[in-house]
């Protein structure tokens, strides 16, 4: 008989034998071992008090982990990752954790519902939009090839001279531009003690780019994560700032450091054009979903 706990009722272990075997077969290896999956618990704000897992009597059957935070003046939740074991597959399991985690929302005063899908796995698309998500568009994956040695000089003309500074993430939060809407990955709110580049024109703000260097146990730098570029509406030099930004940031590291940029929107040419000519290539593409449950969500 199938059953539904949250994941602050069970071991560690089941969480994770839920984790595991629901995503043994997916597109990318995502299987951790326990010190990772509590990890990204906290780096992502995740609950296990609504996370939850099902059960197939005793057995696992699969889990859904989730988020709530508020996100400029919004309640916000994120699915951040629904498996079902293959043994339960065709049974419903994935219907079930879906719609148990809406109610859940709801009861907590949620105003919109996001995830994040694989463009591949229609399946699930079909599922999410039968509960109500919508899709918000492409995001995109890019990997710097190894060995590769990226553009570091700027070439585009901008309207006016551009200098640019680094500062703690949190700092975009701020600026009048800055989206607050988009994959939860890339909220400033997940990218604890992270940095970013602010470009100025004249003494105003006009774009930023969040990253987070990784190190080695050696402390070494081994790599850079890259998250979406932001520039002020309006700005018909959008791509000579996005470029400004990311030559300045990749003039920063070793040659042959690994780089990535994660949920990058496909809608974001000025920045997806910068990424692909200073040697990026795509890797994977997602669809970002939305549920909207009340008429307050965050712009």
């Amino acid at each position: 008989m199938a059953s539904i706990r949250t994941l602050n009722e069970v071991p560690l272990s089941t969480a994770l034998e839920a984790w595991n075997t629901g995503f043994a077969d997916y597109y990318v290896d995502l299987s951790m071992k326990s010190l990772a999956f509590v990890s990204r618990m906290n780096n992502e704000d995740l609950l296990p008090e609504q996370s939850i897992v099902l059960f197939d009597g005793e057995r696992p059957a699969g889990l859904t982990l989730n988020g709530i935070r508020m996100v400029n003046g919004s309640k916000v939740a994120w699915n951040g990752g629904t498996a079902v074991a293959p043994f339960y597959r065709g049974k419903g399991g994935g219907r079930q954790l879906l719609e148990e985690s809406i109610r859940r929302y709801r009861e907590e005063g949620v105003d919109l519902a996001t995830l994040e899908v694989f463009v591949q796995n229609a399946p699930a698309i079909a599922l999410y939009e039968r509960c109500g998500y919508v899709n918000k568009g492409m995001t995109r994956f890019y990997e710097l090839p190894a060995g590769a040695r990226p553009s570091r000089d700027s070439s585009l003309g901008a309207a006016a001279p551009i200098e640019v500074r680094e500062a703690d993430v949190a700092e975009v939060a701020l600026l009048p531009f800055y989206r607050h809407r988009g994959p939860w990955q890339t909220h400033w709110l997940s990218l604890k003690g992270d940095r970013c580049l602010i470009a100025e024109q004249e003494g105003q703000a006009a774009g930023y780019l969040p990253f987070r260097r990784i190190y080695s146990g050696t402390g070494e730098l081994s790599a850079l994560l890259i998250y979406p570029c932001g520039v002020a509406g309006g700005r018909m030099d959008a791509e000579a700032i996005a470029d400004t930004l990311l030559s300045r940031l990749l003039s920063s590291i070793p040659d042959g450091t690994g780089a990535r940029a994660v949920h990058i929107p496909a809608a974001d040419a000025f920045f997806t054009a910068v990424l692909e000519r200073a040697g990026f290539v795509p890797a994977h593409e997602l669809l970002y979903m939305e549920l909207a449950l009340t008429d307050t969500v965050p712009s």
